[in-house]
């Protein structure tokens, strides 16, 4: 066999695995599509699960007849999972802000009234929200894993032509 046929051969093979990658970068690709949604739904319901459960302690204070400032009185706000679906970034932020202080003022509210330290239902409440708390931080890491492996490979070299083809955009980290 000549050396240019040779030649050829090795070409033709390096292609075939080439375009055999191209076919697993796209369904690799696809797979940190499906992940990430996933990840966002599961955020979106322990935020709700949060926001639910900071109504409950806020009933418990109106209960209790508890001074609290009116700023973080949730009982009379609306469940808001439906309203969820399609936030940008920049708004979660704001909600995972508005819970983070809300829930900060009503602990430290329920600690400061001894009564309602040591009430069973508030305590239940408050390791039920520690608990999704953890599982949400849990969740946005991995999400944030995912979203950072997915803009690595959208900026691979090799593969950057069918990233642009297939209007791959890059994700946003959740802070």
């Amino acid at each position: 066999m000549p050396w240019w046929a040779i030649i050829i051969l090795v070409a033709f093979i390096f292609l075939g695995i080439y375009v055999a990658g191209v076919f697993v970068y796209i369904y690799q690709m696809k797979e940190y599509d499906r992940r990430m949604a996933k990840h966002l739904e599961a955020i979106d319901v322990l935020i709700a699960q949060k926001y639910d459960l900071l109504r409950r302690i806020s009933k418990i204070f109106v209960q209790l007849r508890i001074a609290v400032p009116p700023e973080f009185m949730i009982q009379a706000r609306p469940k808001f999972e439906e309203t969820l679906a399609n936030i940008a970034p920049e708004e979660r932020a704001v909600i995972k802000s508005f819970l983070m202080r809300t829930a900060q003022a009503l602990f430290y509210y329920g600690e400061i009234d001894s009564g309602l330290a040591q009430h069973r239902e508030y305590v239940g409440i408050k390791e039920s929200y520690a608990e999704i708390d953890r599982q949400y931080r849990f969740t946005l890491n991995i999400y944030n894993a995912d979203a950072l492996g997915y803009n690595y490979w959208k900026d691979f070299f090799w593969f950057r032509w069918v990233a642009r083809m297939r209007h791959y955009t890059e994700k946003d980290l959740i802070t």
